[in-house]
């Protein structure tokens, strides 16, 4: 017995067959989230496959379907012609008899080494997908190997995948496929999202009504779990704008007995220079939190250079022209936030204003809002003699405090990078092997406006300002709430694959 075939009988097992560089590593890598070349290699380089690998479906150490990773056919047209040689005095019936003789006669010799290997697990009861890739034309001899398929009996489905641009022969390969084929589909490995992973199990279920519960099963857990990975993508988000709006940059600056007035702008420059350096570091390891959720174990290894240009671009004007929201909603998100100092000038005189206090802190606020939109990342600074307010004194001189940035876009700016990085990583599917990196200065540049905090809803919109606003004066949140509930959203409109 093979070790595939002493796997747990409830798993259902499927091989996936085709020739060399059809696109099988790329599909399961996808379908496993296996983003590891030393676990599952994909290459150009022909014939990178050359053994029957073991490439199981696992969540919660539970294995939830076995997917087996075969060499392609080398020598299919030869193996058809003794196969029908033998098979000529038996009914069709028996045919799944003399594919077994084969691969007993011919396994551990050279002449039929791929065809064996791939063989072994379908005659073992593993299920079949056919990849072909529909950016080359059919060809007569293929049917030489889907003819060898059919006479498995196995549950079989033919996975059209169409590797590169350009060249499109996907009605050609169905007219032959549906020959030979229990069902066929299509499947881009590079491209599709969950709800496509999803589908292709769905078929699945559909050409093994054996294993139909099982496979019913894996869908609904990993429709659970993705649910569940959501709403920590969401707590992630949350972090990050609660770290960032609360953090404040600090310099602490000794008694100075001659009475010479500190040096400002010294003291503002390096308070500055620390304040984005911390952001920076905030926003990378947040990302990276993001990147291990969704297992792209490889992004760090493959990609430094794209987590130092996150951090570095958070704070260039590329950023914030590509990111944050429009004219008019800041205005409106500036209000917000003058309303509410407003309201706190009304309680302070007992109502004595009679909401003036209100009014005009909305007029201010968005007015304010308009005007400090330039002013990018420049700090809200609090320094000795401009007034009271972040600074302290103790025994070793005077603390002052800086931070956040004057710029009531910053959150939003924050926010809307960290969507578009969680778009990114979810659309990234698992089979490719290019480096990952996202160049937000670069789409700037080109005149991409990719925010999408300008698309939320108004009261969505006015929800998040106070929650900014909250953070900001360091008022502690609660980690769920209806700010959660809208950055929940977002992600699964961004999952439904919603336009940006």
């Amino acid at each position: 017995m093979t070790a595939s075939a002493s796997a747990s009988a409830s798993v259902p097992r499927f091989a996936v067959v085709g020739r060399v560089n059809k696109g099988k590593s790329s599909i399961l890598a996808t379908l496993v989230e296996e983003a590891s070349n030393e676990r599952i290699r994909i290459s150009s380089v022909p014939g990178e496959t050359t053994r029957c690998q073991s490439i199981p479906l696992v969540l919660g150490g539970e294995t939830l379907i076995e997917f087996l990773d075969t060499p392609g056919f080398n020598k299919a047209r030869p193996a058809l012609d003794w196969m029908i040689k033998r098979a000529a005095k038996r009914p069709d019936a028996a045919k799944i008899e003399t594919v077994k003789e084969f691969v007993a006669e011919h396994r551990g010799k050279r002449e039929f080494v791929d065809e064996c290997l791939l063989l072994e697990p379908v005659i073992d009861g593993a299920g079949i997908l056919y990849v072909v890739d529909a950016s080359k034309p059919f060809r007569p001899d293929f049917t030489a190997e889907m003819e060898i398929l059919r006479w498995t009996g196995r549950p079989r489905m033919a996975l059209i995948n169409l590797i590169t641009e350009g060249s499109d022969f996907r009605a050609e390969w169905r007219q032959h496929l549906g020959e030979y084929f229990n069902l066929t589909r299509e499947f881009n490995a590079h491209q599709a999202r969950f709800a496509e992973r999803i589908r292709l199990l769905t078929s699945l279920a559909e050409i093994d009504e054996a294993r139909h519960p099982n496979i019913a099963k894996t869908i609904q857990i990993l429709g659970r779990e993705w649910g569940q990975r959501r709403g920590k993508a969401a707590d992630v988000i949350l972090q990050l704008l609660e770290t960032c709006l609360s953090h404040r940059a600090s310099k602490t600056i000794p008694r100075d007995e001659s009475g010479r007035e500190p040096d400002k702008e010294l003291i503002s420059r390096e308070l500055q220079d620390a304040y984005t350096r911390r952001i920076k570091d905030i926003e990378a390891a947040h990302h990276r939190q993001m990147v291990a959720l969704y297992r792209h174990q490889d992004y760090e290894a493959v990609d430094d250079e794209g987590f130092a240009r996150l951090a570095t671009d958070l704070f260039a004007e590329e950023t914030w022209q590509a990111f944050g929201l429009n004219k008019n909603q800041l205005a409106v998100a500036g209000a917000v936030a003058g309303a509410a100092s407003g309201a706190a000038v009304d309680l302070a005189t007992g109502g004595h204003t009679v909401g003036l206090g209100t009014i005009v802190g909305m007029i201010a606020g968005a007015a304010g809002a308009i005007l400090k939109g330039k002013d990018l990342a420049d700090l809200k600074m609090n320094i000795p003699g401009t007034g009271p307010l972040g600074s302290q004194v103790n025994a070793g001189g005077v603390v002052v405090k800086a931070g956040p940035p004057k710029n009531p876009n910053f959150p939003w700016v924050l926010l809307d990078r960290a969507l578009f990085h969680f778009e990114q990583i979810i659309t990234r599917t698992h089979g490719r092997r290019d480096a990952f990196v996202v160049d937000f200065a670069k789409m700037a540049r080109e005149g991409q406006r990719i925010g999408r905090s300008s698309q939320l809803r108004a009261e969505e919109r006015r929800v998040l300002q106070k929650w900014f606003l909250a953070l900001s004066e360091g008022k502690p949140q609660p980690e769920t709430g209806p700010a959660y509930d809208i950055i929940a959203r977002a992600l699964e409109e961004i999952e439904n694959g919603a336009a940006s």
